[in-house]
This record gives C-alpha cells, sequence and structure tokens, in this order.
C-alpha cells in the first residue's frame, strides 16, 4: 500500500522499496516518448521578452537572479524580504543570468519537474527546487511558493525553457556541468595544498587571499567577486558547490573568469585539488541544519557527500574508486 505525504514541495512516495528510482530505472523511462538526437539551442533576447503581464513577471524573475541581493538579500530595508541569508547573487553559479553553457543554466529546466531528487529521497517541484538553493546556496530561507518573487523567478525559468520538449533538457549541448576526468578521481585524492598554489595563482585576485570575495560599495549590492568561504556571506555545507566533485565540475568550465569547456585555463586536475582548498574545513561556513538527513538512501547518494561521523573522509577528497558506481 502507498501512502502520498506533501513536504515543503517534497513528493515523497512510501513504499518498501526505492528501486524504481534507481537510475538504471530512470534511463528506460527517458528512452520513452519524445525522440530527438540533439537540440540546438540559443540564448533568447531580453528584448524579445513580451510586453504583457507574463513578460512582466519574466522580467522581474531575471532581474531576481541578477541582482538578488538588491530584492530578497539580508540588507534590504524590509525584514520580511529578507530571504537569502548570504549577498551572493543566483548568477554567481548559474552564470550570465542562468544561460551560460556548463554553469548549470535554466534552459531546459521547466520541463524537467517533476523530478526525482536523491539528497530528499522522493519526487520534488520545481519550488521546492528554488527553495532548495535558497536555503543552501544563499544559506537562506524558502521563498512561499505564491509569493510574487517564486512566481517570477519560475515564469523566467519557463521563458528560458520554451522550445525544449519535457524531458529534453538532457539533449541540450552544455545542459549539465562538464566532468573532470573521473578516472582521475577513482584513481587519486584531491589534494588541497596543491590547491592552494592553484588559488592563489588564479582565483585569490578575485576571490580575496582568504575567500573572502570583492563586495560591491552600497547597501544590498552584493559582491563584484563572490565570498567562498570565512564568512556567513558564502554558501552553506548543504550546498552542491560544497561537494568536492561538483565544484570541480564547475570550475573546470568556467573559472577563472572567461574559461569555458572548450577552452578551459585550468586542468581538470588543478579544478580538482583547488575545489579541495577552497571546501576544506579548515575554512569557516556556514553550516546546514539536518545536514546529516540529505541523501537518506545510499544507493542513489552522490559519491561526494560528506557528512562527519556518516562517511569516510574519502567521500570528501576521495579516491573514489570504492565510491562511485
Amino acid at each position: 500500500m502507498k501512502r502520498i505525504i506533501a513536504l515543503t514541495g517534497i513528493v515523497a512516495l512510501c513504499t518498501s522499496t526505492s528501486f524504481a528510482f534507481e537510475p538504471k530505472e530512470l534511463q528506460k523511462r527517458s528512452d520513452r516518448g519524445f525522440q530527438v538526437e540533439k537540440i540546438e539551442y540559443t540564448v533568447p533576447d531580453v528584448k524579445d521578452i513580451p510586453d504583457n503581464k507574463y513578460g512582466e513577471m519574466v522580467k522581474y524573475g531575471r532581474e531576481l537572479i541578477v541582482n538578488t541581493s538588491q530584492y530578497i538579500g539580508p540588507e534590504v530595508d524590509d525584514p520580511k524580504m529578507r530571504f537569502a541569508g548570504n549577498n551572493k547573487q543566483c548568477q554567481n553559479c548559474h552564470l550570465d543570468a542562468g544561460t551560460k553553457k556548463y554553469s548549470a543554466p535554466f534552459v531546459g529546466t521547466y520541463g524537467e519537474f517533476p523530478q526525482y531528487r536523491p539528497r530528499e529521497n522522493g519526487l520534488g517541484t520545481l519550488t521546492a527546487r528554488i527553495n532548495g538553493c535558497m536555503q543552501r546556496s544563499m544559506n537562506g530561507y524558502p521563498l512561499p511558493a505564491e509569493s510574487k518573487e517564486m512566481q517570477a523567478m519560475k515564469a523566467y525559468i519557463h521563458w528560458l525553457s520554451q522550445g525544449i520538449p519535457v524531458g529534453g533538457a538532457s539533449k541540450i549541448q552544455g545542459r549539465r556541468l562538464a566532468k573532470v576526468d573521473r578516472k582521475m578521481v577513482k584513481q587519486q585524492a584531491a589534494d588541497p595544498v596543491k590547491g592552494k598554489a592553484v588559488y592563489e595563482m588564479h582565483c585569490a585576485a578575485c576571490h580575496g587571499v582568504n575567500g573572502e570575495g570583492i563586495k560591491n560599495e552600497g547597501k544590498a549590492q552584493g559582491y563584484l567577486y563572490p565570498a567562498l568561504w570565512g564568512t556567513d556571506d558564502t554558501y552553506n555545507k548543504g550546498a552542491g558547490m560544497y561537494r568536492i566533485l561538483k565544484a570541480a565540475d564547475f570550475i573546470k568550465s568556467n573559472m577563472p573568469l572567461g574559461a569555458t569547456k572548450e577552452n578551459p585555463i585550468l586542468t581538470d586536475e588543478e579544478s580538482y585539488n583547488v575545489a579541495a582548498y577552497m571546501n576544506q574545513d579548515s575554512h569557516y561556513r556556514p553550516e546546514k541544519i539536518n545536514r546529516s538527513s540529505d541523501f537518506p538512501d545510499n544507493r542513489v547518494k552522490a559519491p561526494d557527500v560528506y557528512r562527519p561521523n556518516i562517511e569516510s573522509i574519502e567521500h570528501k577528497f576521495g579516491p573514489y574508486g570504492n565510491i562511485i558506481k
């Protein structure tokens, strides 16, 4: 017998097994329905946003992604609007307002939900996914589901996703992060000592010697280059960027600023090592409440999730040969 429990946008199917959510089963399902080998995508021009109520919400949603701290950051005048707990902008991770390839773009995202989320071990909505970022990368609080801000973000993501069939996002080149060499990470651990040298040479000029970033002048104006550690003004330990492989994959095609998948600046090994240096526990960052509850089913847990007193240190720095399935 099944029961459906709805909790903050997550619908968990309570059954005696979760095998239906295993990758091989999900792949079978994605092979059904609309079939396309590859989707060519051109970022739409903001000038083409329609001049109507829908367009107003799309424009506001884009503003929230680009200038998050000015609208819902911790320094805004209205205490009721302080949802983000740091002064980051959403586009600090989702570059170019969520349109840059290989930086977790929003293109096609709308048609991917509802989706199974291994972190919560249940079916999640787009609303819940956005609020996951709010509580982790933004170190803050969930936006009310029916708030103007939540509806605007969803409208912007919907606009960017128009023309992409449901389930078709995986066919878009650059939709996911480009992975660092998985053979390498299986065989060797990330080295934060070597990563420090990479950071000092390539990263410190923008993000600060001590990870403090460069903050813009004025109240609620965010950062020119975001803080990476050493303050509450950064992502917390529940964020995807806190995971070594996830961070390395992002860095590979996006950092230092100007890097692309086709023209990277760092090698795979340098990206791997600097991710370890950036996220080592000697660098202060906020804790995520109830982080130990993430990924409750080990069969679908990401290999680089490290929870003290639960996983071994190999989950933090590797090598991942005995962990990656």
